[in-house]
């Protein structure tokens, strides 16, 4: 169980590093090299939808396909005749029950599966007659899972009948198989009766084994209960199969008989059995009546001295442990209700459903596949056609000229210190890069913004062979000194790659309008 779960899990990492490793790395090649060259951005949602996609059908498309192989298989094998090649149908069902082992389930999925083929690989050997050992282990396998399947007995119990000595599990699947019964086998009641009388073993599984053979009137039924009678007596018991076996044994006349009639009139007089098995009660009751006067006046007064009074302290047996329990067992017979067992019955649902939503797209592309490869070879060539275009089209994309946007509150240039211009009439301004989309230069900015560079700003101008250029400039400075160390700075921390000293001529400021003079 451990080690198919170990698979599972591992088959799936390994499938999913690997669809990371090579188609997601080749993806991210042809994205930065083919479909947009030469273009710097953030490509971390792109990895991280790499991940996810890897995972997906690493894990779910993987066990997905592994499911319906198996359906379809199996769906093959359901319908099978007895006038098939045996030796064929058996490999396939073989090979059916190892793939309930793979790494397509885990260990409980693949022991339902299992279940489900060796019920159906059970009634296609049954039904053309195959007895060897390799049958006799799938018989067997059908017959544990239900013991009352009667059609699978015969067999098993040809083979155990020419085994000899039977080994413990052998012994034990006998009991089985007569407890499926009902112990109504009397061939193998009377034999198992006699093994473990044998073998002088008594314990939960024996017990009512030698009590019906005794009640039955085995041929060994003096030694069963000459074997039987002391122990129980040793131990005072007084449980339902030691009163039905004290009662079957009374009629053999055991030494023991006085100390199994007390005990059988205790049982009557503590009226244990009384709502339970009346009949039982009844009968004690008449063994009880059968006794002398005075025996059964001690009897009365040793059990009233033996009662429990109400005068004891109150003792708490009931644990927390037994409390949840407790409280478990009242969810699962209905009589209080389970707010959280509701709750998680709905998630179970939703999560039931989503994985059959999954699981249906999926197999409508896998039939789209199979519908594809049987298609003619005319419908292949142009549907390959058009998809190589689509791809070719896609790649040489380079995005749709767009009208230049409102530059935002947050990209209007900060505004210059108040100071004393210094002597000249040149200003100088830092330009780290120009795009044809005002998307790209936008981007940009709200990057240089993150990384924590005020003043940057966009200056639009027009370009020679028609459209714009969107500028991205950084700052106003008198000292063109200023501007080459604030661009060492950014390319030393990586932020930018390129720049350019501006120098603009100084705005001049405009004069005062001149006052109109009051008319005379």
């Amino acid at each position: 169980m451990a080690y198919q779960n170990l698979k599972y899990f591992l088959v799936r990492i390994g499938i999913s590093f690997f669809l990371l490793v090579v188609p997601g790395f080749f993806a991210l090649y042809i994205i930065h090299e083919y479909a947009l060259p030469g273009v710097e951005f953030d490509d971390n949602v792109v990895q991280w939808a790499l991940v996810f996609i890897s995972i997906f059908f690493g894990f779910f498309a993987y066990g997905l396909i592994g499911d319906q192989h198996f359906q379809n298989t199996f769906h093959a094998l359901r319908d099978i005749d007895a006038e098939s090649d045996p030796e064929q149908t058996i490999g396939r069902f073989e090979a059916l029950l190892d793939m309930t082992r793979s790494s397509y389930f885990l260990s409980r999925s693949g022991s339902r599966l299992r279940g489900l083929v060796v019920r159906k690989y059970a009634d296609y050997l049954l039904s053309i007659g195959q007895e060897g050992p390799d049958a006799l282990r799938i018989y067997l396998k059908a017959f544990l899972q239900n013991p009352r399947q009667s059609k699978f007995r015969p067999p098993l119990l040809s083979l155990l009948a020419q085994g000899g000595n039977l080994s413990e599990e052998e012994v034990d699947l006998l009991l089985v198989m007569l407890k499926a019964e009902n112990y109504q086998d009397e061939v193998v009641l009377h034999y198992l009766a006699s093994l473990f009388l044998k073998r002088k073993k008594l314990s939960s599984k024996t017990e009512p084994l030698f009590l019906i053979a005794l009640e039955s009137g085995h041929k060994e039924a003096r030694d069963i209960a000459g074997f039987v009678l002391p122990l129980l007596l040793a131990h005072e018991r007084k449980d339902l199969f030691a009163v039905r076996f004290y009662l079957a044994a009374l009629p053999f006349s055991p030494a023991e008989e006085g100390r199994a009639r007390d005990l059988i009139a205790r049982s009557f007089l503590e009226g244990h059995w009384n709502g339970i098995e009346p009949e039982l009660h009844e009968r004690c009751g008449r063994i009880f009546s059968a006794l002398e006067p005075e025996q059964r006046t001690a009897l009365e007064e040793a059990v009233s001295r033996t009662q429990v009074s109400g005068k004891f302290k109150k003792v708490r047996w009931l644990t927390s442990d037994d409390r949840r329990q407790l409280r478990r067992v009242m969810e699962k017979m209905g009589i209080v209700r389970s707010l959280g067992g509701g709750i998680w019955k709905g998630v179970k649902g939703l999560v039931a459903w989503a994985k059959g939503l999954v699981k249906s797209l999926l197999l409508w592309g896998i039939d789209g596949l199979a519908l594809f490869g049987r298609a003619s070879l005319g419908f292949k060539l142009a549907f390959l056609a058009v998809l190589f275009a689509g791809v070719l089209a896609a790649l040489s994309y380079r995005g749709v000229k767009e009208p230049p946007p409102e530059a935002p509150k947050a990209l209007a240039p900060a505004p210059a210190p108040v100071v004393k211009p210094p002597p000249g009439n040149k200003i100088h301004t830092l330009q780290v890069a120009a795009f044809t989309s005002s998307r790209q230069a936008d981007r940009l900015v709200r990057s240089l913004g993150k990384h924590g560079v005020e003043g940057a700003y966009i200056i639009k101008s027009k370009r020679t062979s028609g459209g714009q250029w969107y500028k991205i400039r950084i700052g106003r400075f008198d000292d063109p000194g200023e501007a080459r160390q604030l661009a060492n700075r950014l390319v030393d921390s990586k932020v930018i790659k390129n720049y350019f000293v501006i120098s603009l001529p100084r705005e001049k400021p405009s004069p005062p309008a001149a006052k109109e003079k009051p008319a005379p």
